[in-house]
């Protein structure tokens, strides 16, 4: 099972984070399975890739972390398929969340870290 574990620091209006966390993963063509306040599931849509491949993202929104308009987000991306090349579907997934979350104009990003 190959899965990605990531953290952001992003500077966003706590009334505003979970509108941008979904507008960013629906940015990757990812569907929203899931929402709660300090949560959210979204899949990819299937007929893309083989369905070991299909991708999972789940953000975790740290709320007893939120400092004033700084929140730390911890992003999961995980499938079925097993990772035997580093270049694989799903590395490639949680590039591009990555790479949507450090583009969003509704947040200041201000840092990644991979997991």
């Amino acid at each position: 099972m190959a899965r990605y574990t990531q953290h952001f620091l992003i500077e966003i209006l706590p009334a505003t984070l979970q509108a941008a966390v979904l507008a960013a993963l629906e940015e990757c063509n990812l569907s929203i399975t899931y929402s709660t306040g300090d949560y959210v599931m979204a899949q990819e849509n299937s007929g893309q890739v083989a369905y070991s491949k299909l991708v999972t993202v789940e953000v975790l929104i740290h709320q007893s972390e939120i400092k004033g308009e700084q929140v730390k987000l911890t992003c999961v991306t995980k499938n079925e398929e097993l990772p035997l090349q580093v270049d694989n579907h799903c590395h490639r997934m949680a590039e591009s969340v990555s790479q949507a979350f450090a583009r969003a104009q509704s947040w200041k990003f201000l840092e990644a870290i991979p997991g």
